[in-house]
């Protein structure tokens, strides 16, 4: 697979070094590094905003657990076993089941020594993918002018997690957030913000293909059959949600496709970058254009989190429930921002936000490289490569 010539491999050394540096740096696409801007976050101003639909199917909670198979009984004499103390779990070992991995959750393997030296202001971190939706019967997109949605998928994964060449696909069956973006294109920059919200929340990649992601056809009234274009994957990277004094951010680094070319500029995204990101106080409607016709079922413990703000930064626990607003503020292109860099709030054994985002790029270039390169994307998503075309770097003319 060919490797992009500003960041994979030809990099190590300079990632190698970042581990010793108090300030990790950011790449761009001619192989430079920029410092993370000085300037104060902006703060969102209240303005008409696209309208916002959310997609007519409903979202419906999928039950993530899972249930052990019966144990199998032995014809055996039983086993003479000491009775545990009161409060005490027996230690005797049942047969039959197969033991759980030390170390192992979500698929993707734990370190507690990671965990420990990651910077208290990550708040999460994790996989994100791209996807967009072409128009009504439109199958070969020539344009974003033939695009009808855009949306992102966050896949949420244990802060101490790492992986190498031989991790594998991760579990398809993960919980994940769907987040729409009905203006398709991401903000650029601090004067574009743009307000989304959350389709679906708690939801395995699986469940989202079958109820969101999957194209399906239908007959109307007065145009006959129409048939709705399956999402497709256009981006696949890192992610870490992290928090400074005035704003949370969302940085991201892409993975996949390892060159980018038209489709990713045109949605907005680059080799890496990050956004301002706030939640919508539910107590106070917003503009017109931008209503939901139903508010996020939030808990009051959550509720009493926004006090009586209108928009505050936001936080991982806010996304986990549909009909969630967010709004996305442009940040920074080609470099991380603010969202590499803890500002103080870590402790002295603690590595930058950026470092841990870094380390985690580079571990996942590696695991893609050993599995199927670009095509990657479609078995991190459960899918069969083999029945998806390229991922799409330009469009077809």
């Amino acid at each position: 697979m060919a490797t992009r010539t500003s960041s994979r491999h030809a990099a190590q050394k300079a990632k190698e070094a970042i581990s010793t540096s108090a300030e990790p740096t950011g790449k761009t696409s001619k192989g430079t590094k920029r410092k993370a801007p000085t300037e104060e976050a902006p703060q969102p101003k209240k303005e008409k905003t696209e309208g916002i639909k959310p997609d007519e199917e409903k979202a419906e909670q999928v039950p993530g657990t899972s249930v052990d198979g019966p144990v199998p009984k032995k014809e055996e004499a039983p086993v003479k076993t000491e009775e545990p103390s009161e409060g005490q779990p027996s230690k005797e070992k049942v047969e039959g089941l197969p033991e759980k991995p030390q170390g192992i959750e979500a698929g993707l393997r734990k370190s507690e020594e990671r965990e420990n030296v990651i910077s208290s202001n990550i708040l999460e971190k994790g996989f994100i993918y791209f996807f967009f939706r072409p128009r009504v019967n439109i199958e070969d997109p020539q344009s974003i002018g033939d695009i009808a949605r855009s949306f992102f998928v966050l896949r949420p994964t244990p802060l101490g997690t790492e992986f190498n060449q031989g991790q594998g696909p991760v579990d398809k069956d993960a919980s994940c957030r769907l987040m729409m973006l009905p203006k398709k294109k991401f903000p650029t920059s601090a004067k574009e913000r743009d307000m989304g919200f959350v389709e679906k929340a708690g939801q395995s990649m699986q469940a989202l293909h079958e109820k969101f992601i999957a194209g399906k056809t239908y007959q109307t009234a007065t145009r006959g059959e129409r048939h709705t274009e399956e999402a497709r994957p256009y981006a696949e990277g890192v992610y870490a949600i992290t928090s400074t004094e005035r704003a949370s951010h969302l940085a991201y680094i892409l993975t996949i496709p390892a060159e980018l070319g038209a489709v990713q500029e045109d949605f907005g995204l680059q080799e890496r970058g990050s956004w301002i990101v706030q939640s919508k106080n539910p107590k106070y409607a917003g503009p017109p254009i931008g209503q939901l016709p139903k508010d996020p079922e939030y808990p009051q413990s959550v509720l009493d989190k926004f006090e009586d703000l209108r928009w505050v930064p936001l936080r991982p626990e806010f996304l986990d429930y549909p009909n969630a607003q967010f709004l996305m503020i442009g940040e920074a292109q080609n470099d991380l921002g603010k969202a590499a860099f803890a500002l103080g709030a870590k402790q002295r054994h603690e590595e930058e936000p950026g470092q841990e985002l870094e380390k985690l790029e580079d571990e996942n270039e590696h695991r893609v490289d050993a599995l199927q390169g670009d095509a990657t994307v479609y078995q991190d998503l459960g899918y069969h490569a083999k029945n998806y075309p390229k991922l799409p770097t330009t469009w077809n003319s």
